[in-house]
């Protein structure tokens, strides 16, 4: 071994005929350099940076969840459930405050949640929203009692219909008439009171705006096991008011439909109550919890609780939705049979076969000019707000969103995601609706589905076109071809 001191030349000198040596060490012009770019560990990651490298790479990790900061579950499945809805998350994140001294406690709020979206959106890693906990028990007091030193549980209706009510004073619409929550939540009702006791009394008829759709469950005697059925049992209801005419109170039927359809419908089911006070069972008065199991499925179908004019629309939006799918399928069949006749041909021929998919596409289909969106009266189920528990006062909320829809190759099922407060998870919707989860009810100790959110189902089609031709000339051809009698 050479030492730095020793001569080389002796030591060349020494060496023996045919002896082989080892040369350890880096040639001139080969030198080891630094690497042109600075190696980062995950580690030193932040979680902005972490979330912008796992969407580039494409890498499939649930979204980020929040912090219970004090039976806060409540607030945070519902925030959960809104930030999964595109449109009121765009609004949210071109909304810019007033100056400091026009502020009020409004305008903090929505500031507040536009940088909680903002914050979900950046990151995989769950978050804490103090500052947006505190403006909420600033505007809405009740959020923030207490008992026996915590915070109490509260209602998660309660906080999205407060949410939706100071969004809708800070949020712009389109125009100066309409505020950005109405225009995505609202609809409305047309409603109809006649007087069951005096026929000579005429009906009233009135419109209001409402954001949230109650979903009754009936009584135990007459219980409700759809949620179509609880929809259309909240949209009729027996009132006692004076009567100018019979100058008493009498009894009234309140019977309403809906005159238009939101791009979102809430349906709120009824599950917590008020049981009175028992004196001869020694007990007091206190929220109840109802258990009832209210199936329902991915989508929901609107028409029975349209208005006459209203169902008069959608029925064209129907016809068209049913031609659009029989093309479809027309053309599936068609793809499979060109599919099958190539398979047979090439297999004659002793060539390989490529297979594709029937309903993959060799040119992005683009949305012609011209046409329009129709309303159909089908809603898509996108978000669940679900609650465990016997209570109202207590128990435990939790979120539950879309993520993407089974396609029959990849997905079998509906992907969802799980917002358990900061612990997030992909779940199918098999899972959800099971033996030991389902969400439509059945079980007090389980989760049970509070509060649905639905998207809008439409179809493209040309305004001046008259729909459903196909189907009139068919009907026209089968009456020409009946025998005459």
């Amino acid at each position: 071994m050479l030492k730095d001191s020793d001569d080389l030349m002796a030591k060349v000198a020494k060496l023996k005929a045919g002896q082989k040596i080892t040369l350890m060490g880096t040639p001139e012009g080969k030198e080891l350099k630094a690497p042109e770019e600075k190696v980062v560990f995950e580690e030193d990651l932040s979680p902005q940076e972490k979330a912008r490298i796992l969407k580039e790479k494409k890498v499939e990790v649930p979204p980020a969840g929040m912090k219970n900061l004090g039976n806060t579950c409540y607030m945070n499945a519902t925030l959960q459930c809104l930030h999964s809805i595109k449109d009121l998350k765009s609004s949210l994140e071109t909304y810019q405050p007033p100056a400091a001294e026009a502020r009020d406690v409004d305008s903090v709020l929505t500031a507040q949640l536009r940088s909680v979206n903002s914050q979900l959106t950046a990151t995989t890693e769950s978050i804490v929203p103090m500052q947006f906990v505190m403006a909420l028990r600033q505007r809405f007091p009740r959020f923030a009692e207490m008992q026996n030193g915590n915070y109490m549980q509260q209602d998660a209706d309660e906080c999205l219909r407060g949410l939706l009510t100071v969004m809708s004073g800070t949020l712009k619409g389109s125009s100066e008439s309409v505020n950005r929550v109405d225009e995505l939540f609202g609809f409305d009702l047309v409603s109809r009171l006649k007087c069951l006791e005096c026929d000579e009394e005429p009906p009233q008829e009135s419109v209001e705006t409402n954001r949230v759709l109650p979903c009754h469950l009936g009584t135990q005697t007459e219980p409700v096991s759809h949620i179509n059925q609880g929809v259309q049992l909240s949209l009729k209801e027996h009132i006692e008011k004076q009567s100018p005419v019979l100058g008493r109170n009498a009894q009234y039927e309140k019977t309403s439909a809906l005159a238009s359809l939101p791009p979102y419908l809430v349906v709120q089911f009824c599950r917590f109550g008020y049981k009175g006070a028992n004196e001869w069972a020694g007990t007091s008065a206190s929220k109840v919890k109802l258990t009832r199991k209210c199936a329902f499925t991915h989508m929901l179908d609107m028409f029975d609780c349209a208005s006459d004019d209203l169902k008069k629309k959608l029925s064209v939006g129907r016809l068209k939705k049913k031609e659009q799918e029989d093309l479809e399928l027309e053309r599936q069949k068609a793809l499979l049979d060109k599919g099958k006749a190539s398979s047979s041909s090439s297999a004659a021929a002793g060539e390989d076969v490529e297979m594709k998919d029937a309903n993959a596409e060799e040119d992005v289909e683009m949305k012609p000019a011209g046409l329009e969106e129709i309303d159909t009266g089908y809603y898509q189920l996108i978000a669940i707000v679900s609650h465990k528990g016997r209570t109202a006062d207590g128990g435990h909320y939790v979120g539950w969103t879309l993520d993407k829809k089974a396609d029959g190759k990849e997905l079998k099922d509906d992907r969802w995601v799980l917002y358990d407060d900061d612990e997030v998870s992909f779940v199918n919707w098999k899972d959800m609706t099971g033996l030991s989860t389902d969400l439509c009810g059945g079980k007090a100790d389980t989760q049970i589905a509070y509060i649905n959110i639905y998207k809008k189902v439409t179809v493209l089609a040309d305004p001046g076109q008259k729909l459903g031709r196909a189907d009139e000339a068919k009907a026209a051809d089968a009456d020409a071809a009946k025998p005459a009698s």
